[in-house]
């Protein structure tokens, strides 16, 4: 049931933005974030689509 609420949920995410990835990057996000404690995220926050794109571009262009 998780499973699928969670496919329905990126499913949804992606046909809302411009760019299909960053819908699947926020879902997964949305997801993971849920499952940390308050004291977790304010320690180690999840970074935003747009510097996770940045660091993934500059990493491939090593």
């Amino acid at each position: 049931m998780k499973a699928s609420l969670f496919l329905l949920t990126a499913i949804l995410l992606v046909a809302c933005t411009n760019d299909p990835y960053q819908g699947v990057y926020e879902g997964i996000k949305n997801n993971n974030e849920a499952k940390r404690t308050p004291n977790e995220r304010a320690i180690f926050p999840t970074p935003s689509y747009d510097k996770y794109k940045k660091e993934r571009e500059g990493s491939l262009e090593e």
